[in-house]
């Protein structure tokens, strides 16, 4: 184990499965265009080629990406043997100045007409404090199943009991949402929204992260709803196996956010370009 790994992993015990997991991936905020691209690579990859969604503004070349990824902190899971980029998401903010449509979220766009809960609607919060979580997906070499784009079954799941944590499923999937956790806590952006299936929310609920829906489920790539969750509780409620974990995140993440490029992006309101606005926004 090299230093830089050691150091990594010194607050995780070394015998269990989340120091395994700990020592071969590695989460990097994308703070420049080559990083940015590598998890657009990954969607394309993923959303387009495997599940054949209509994302992203040109499907003509091989990166997935739409007008709302220019204010939003792309983070990236590496597998540090071989370098693959084995997960990406992204946490979507609204900047303060910003005018129609990028005033909205994602999903209050390409679905609004679905959000029918009385207390759980984003124009409920100050836009401030809301943001939107998608794009979440794992590399298919690092999944065992294809029926999800995070590799996580019912199963697998239920394993989250004391030490019997299997490395690497589903630790790469829960990671991913672990990772847009601490994300939204270090942006302070509270109230957290994301389209799911109703099954994952099932399954997330499992593992201590309990969405709550927010809208009726509609035919949008598939059988979804948009889902809400508040940081806070999501913190609060976390499966005691996953804290370690959590934890090491966090402090892989913190430092990172404290960059310039994504500093900028949390704290100061951004001037996006309205013209490539698209319908496409997805929800993945």
């Amino acid at each position: 184990m090299t230093n830089d790994t050691a150091r990594r992993v010194q607050h995780l015990d070394r015998k269990s499965p989340l120091a395994a997991f700990a020592k071969q991936f590695r989460f990097s905020i994308a703070n420049d265009k080559e990083s940015r691209y590598r998890a657009y690579a990954l969607r394309h990859k993923v959303f387009r080629q495997e599940l054949n969604y209509d994302l992203g503004v040109n499907s003509d070349i091989p990166f997935e990406n739409d007008a709302h990824d220019e204010h939003a902190i792309l983070c990236l899971l590496n597998h540090i043997p071989s370098g693959i980029d084995t997960g990406c998401l992204r946490v979507v903010l609204i900047p303060g100045n910003a005018t129609p449509p990028l005033d909205t979220l994602p999903l209050e766009r390409s679905c609004g007409h679905s959000l029918d809960h009385p207390l759980l609607h984003p124009n409920l919060f100050p836009r401030s404090t809301i943001c939107e979580v998608s794009r979440l997906a794992v590399h298919p070499a690092f999944r065992r199943s294809k029926d999800c784009v995070l590799g996580l079954n019912e199963h697998d799941i239920r394993q989250l009991s004391g030490h019997d944590v299997k490395p690497f499923s589903p630790l790469l999937g829960l990671s991913l949402f672990l990772a847009a956790t601490a994300i939204v806590g270090l942006s302070e952006r509270r109230h957290v929204f994301a389209m799911m299936e109703p099954r994952f929310s099932r399954l997330l609920k499992m593992s201590g992260l309990a969405f709550h829906k927010a809208g009726r489920v509609i035919d949008y790539c598939g059988p979804r709803a948009a889902y809400y969750i508040d940081q806070h509780q999501a913190e609060r409620d976390m499966h005691e196996t996953l804290r370690p974990l959590y934890r090491h995140i966090m402090t892989e993440l913190t430092p990172q956010l404290a960059e310039t490029p994504a500093r900028r992006l949390i704290s100061t309101p951004s001037h996006p370009d309205h013209s490539s606005v698209s319908d496409r926004s997805g929800p993945g």
